[in-house]
């Protein structure tokens, strides 16, 4: 990130400590938007220790959930969760900074994590993808409950020659819009989704344009598509 842009998400983030969240959310810019987000759940965590119910539920052999105290790492607990209610799910030990799983369960996760008294993530923020390199791909999700007023960020990898990961818009429906953007600029499919389809460009438009590989198409339907805009550096 350059400077200016340093700038302006420090204080976008003191807005959004403040509790304005609507110049963040105005960003027209995906990918700014999502780090201006994840800029302010950092900022929150080092203001102020993670606040949670005393005693959570604990998975038994049946699922069932025992009561058990949050440490202050909100993430650590979900993981540990995550672990005995969906075992080899969780991909990463150091869940700090978010948590990786695998996409295998993801439908079941994402619905135990929005029913899940103690956790109640009922707002997904934010959906979007990114090219990591290697032939892979990876799907972030920012999920947010209005009722704890904490946050966590869920990660998924798939490889690009089958990037296939389950739909989670009749969890949470603003995932509907969210997906179709993540399908259209690289290509993961999102199975079960009511309507993938792209949400940008055409239906039959080559490639996907978020992919490190992508080549722009030299015609779309015998109009030259221009490689550059004029004026752009």
């Amino acid at each position: 990130m350059n400077e200016d842009q340093d700038k302006l998400i420090a204080e976008l983030v003191e807005k959004g400590l403040a509790g304005d969240m609507e110049p963040i959310n105005e960003i027209e810019d995906r990918v700014l938007r999502s780090k201006a987000k994840a800029a302010l759940v950092k900022a929150k965590r080092s203001a102020k220790p993670q606040e949670t119910e005393d005693h959570v539920k604990q998975v038994s052999d049946k699922s069932s959930i025992d009561d058990k105290s949050l440490s202050e790492n909100l993430n650590e607990n979900i993981g540990e969760m995550v672990n005995e209610k969906f075992p080899g799910s969780l991909v990463n030990e150091n869940t700090e900074t978010h948590i990786q799983l695998t996409p295998d369960h993801w439908f079941e996760i994402a619905g135990w994590l929005k029913s899940e008294p103690s956790l109640s993530f009922d707002s997904l923020q934010c959906q979007t993808g990114i090219d990591i390199g290697e032939n892979t791909l990876e799907a972030r999700y920012n999920l947010h409950s209005m009722k704890h007023n904490h946050c966590t960020e869920i990660r998924i990898s798939v490889s690009i020659n089958k990037p296939v990961i389950p739909s989670v818009e009749q969890i949470w429906r603003i995932a509907d819009w969210f997906e179709r953007e993540t399908y259209d600029m690289l290509g993961i499919e999102f199975s079960d989704h009511r309507d993938l389809r792209r949400i940008l460009l055409p239906d039959d438009w080559e490639g996907w344009p978020l992919r490190k590989d992508y080549q722009v198409q030299e015609t779309y339907h015998g109009i030259e598509v221009p490689k550059m805009k004029e004026g752009w550096e």
